[in-house]
């Protein structure tokens, strides 16, 4: 019975460390996903909340630009981001490097198949913001 006893509670040991790395990439699969929802959605001042400071100054002047483009020219990028859409392939943590890896397809008009592109994600304590996207 003791023997029994210690092997659950050494299976259960090994399984901790599983289960925080999975409520981990939910984590990062969430954050992701939000900024890649507003981000698309042509929501720059929201993508770049998600954002680390370097890339959120990047992020943020894309809301600037589309302030000075044609009318037309913003009412058809408008269409074109509503048509939009991703799929999240895989999301990699590395918490020993503090960084995480989310890789997603994305589809939009006139690419004829989605393209396969990857935000890079910096790990601090419990929260993940987007550092770059490939």
């Amino acid at each position: 019975m003791k023997r029994q006893t210690i092997r659950i509670f050494a299976a259960l040991c090994c399984l901790l460390p599983l289960c925080a790395c999975h409520r981990t990439e939910n984590r990062v699969g969430k954050v992701a996903e939000s900024f890649l929802n507003v981000y698309y959605a042509g929501d720059y001042a929201s993508a770049a909340a998600l954002c680390t400071p370097r890339l959120a100054a990047l992020v943020g002047r894309g809301g600037e630009s589309s302030d000075r483009i044609p009318e037309e020219t913003a009412a058809k990028m408008k269409e074109a981001l509503s048509e939009t859409s991703f799929q999240i392939v895989s999301v990699t943590v590395d918490e020993d490097a503090a960084f995480a890896r989310v890789c997603y397809e994305l589809t939009a008009p006139g690419l004829g198949r989605p393209v396969p592109k990857t935000l890079r994600l910096q790990l601090e304590g419990r929260t993940a913001l987007v550092d770059g996207i490939e």
